[in-house]
């Protein structure tokens, strides 16, 4: 929005120009969004916090060693989404398709996790993870539908630092893509386990897909280091550097000990527009390195049912009373996964887990 009224206002003040470079946008994008998060996260906390007390005090069960955390106010995460869509209008450019579906996505799956978390707040129980799952394939369908019809993008998989190596998906590549939005949303919503945790790696995540986004849609950029070029992916940027001032402003209140979580409603939509960004610019295994703190945390749990579904087993255990009772066991990897709970029960400290 504002790039096409600084257009029509260049031809009364030349400054005015400014607003067509994307490094200006991004800056401004950058700043703004911090100082918007910052100062609304407060208030929202403190509402959150009475919204609690009115329906008992619960968001969901924590762990034993987290149990002072139970009080702590989550949905944090609809104040950076909200603020994201918002600036996706404000500040990129509404003659390509890129702020519309950036806002599809924050809003389709932060709708899911919203419902999730509002139902663990009201009833004690939130969607199964069934429910979540088919929630989920379905927004991610609607996602890559449009973006086949709206992006300008192939079905080719590149690598990074093999100019030549491509790995053509063609008809596969929709299944790919819906495949990639849901297995990254969750990623980041196990990694949301501690505090700081899913936040810090995402901002790592997002200053590189906000480098990647603006090299793509540079054309001169693009052809010299031979990755592909996206028309207008430079738009992107400024949304990944608005989402890295949201989120350095969030980390404020999230660093330990948080004074608030961002909840599944945060976690599901910041994985979904990672991925979003990384399937527009053709950068998924550089989203595979730079968010490799998400691979592994979801590797852990994937291993970990591997595990125990392969090595499952039922004992008789004779209980007290003389009375013998069928016990299932299994073979675990890890002391308990996600990974970060692993080391947790290994005694780290959760400031040296996050580190």
């Amino acid at each position: 929005m504002l790039y096409h009224l600084a257009e029509f206002l260049k031809n009364y003040w030349f400054p005015f120009n400014v607003f067509h470079y994307i490094s200006f946008r991004a800056f401004l994008a950058f700043l703004l969004a911090f100082l918007v998060v910052f100062f609304l996260l407060r208030p929202f906390s403190r509402f959150m916090r009475r919204f609690y007390e009115t329906k008992g005090g619960v968001v969901r069960e924590y762990l034993e060693h987290h149990e002072s955390k139970k009080y702590t106010p989550s949905m944090g995460g609809v104040v950076i989404i909200a603020t994201l869509i918002v600036f996706s209008f404000l500040f990129l450019r509404l003659d390509t398709p890129y702020p519309y579906l950036a806002a599809l996505v924050l809003l389709l799956f932060g709708a899911i996790g919203g419902v999730d978390d509002y139902l663990k707040l009201t009833k004690k129980g939130g969607l199964t993870a069934k429910q979540k799952l088919v929630l989920q394939t379905f927004a991610a369908l609607i996602v890559v539908l449009l973006i086949t019809l709206y992006v300008p993008i192939d079905t080719n998989l590149y690598f990074p630092f093999f100019k030549e190596l491509t790995l053509p998906l063609g008809g596969f590549y929709p299944i790919f893509a819906a495949l990639w939005l849901v297995g990254f949303s969750n990623a980041v919503n196990i990694t949301d386990g501690l505090d700081g945790l899913a936040i810090g790696g995402a901002l790592t995540s997002a200053s590189v897909m906000a480098i990647v986004a603006y090299l793509a849609g540079n054309y001169i950029y693009a052809t010299y280091l031979g990755i592909p070029y996206v028309p207008f992916a430079g738009e992107l940027a400024i949304l990944a550097m608005a989402f890295l001032g949201a989120g350095l402003a969030f980390l404020w209140y999230n660093t330990y000990p948080a004074k608030v979580f961002m909840g599944d409603v945060g976690s599901l939509a910041i994985g979904a527009f990672l991925a979003f960004v990384s399937l527009v610019t053709k950068s998924e295994f550089i989203l595979l390195l730079a968010g490799g703190l998400f691979v592994i945390e979801i590797l852990s749990v994937v291993i970990q049912v591997l595990s125990c579904r392969l090595t499952k087993r039922v004992e008789i255990q004779t209980l007290p009373n003389g009375e013998k009772k069928k016990v299932k066991r299994c073979k675990r990897v890890f002391e308990m996964a996600p990974l970060h709970h692993h080391f947790e029960k290994k005694g780290w400290k959760e400031p040296e887990i996050v580190v």
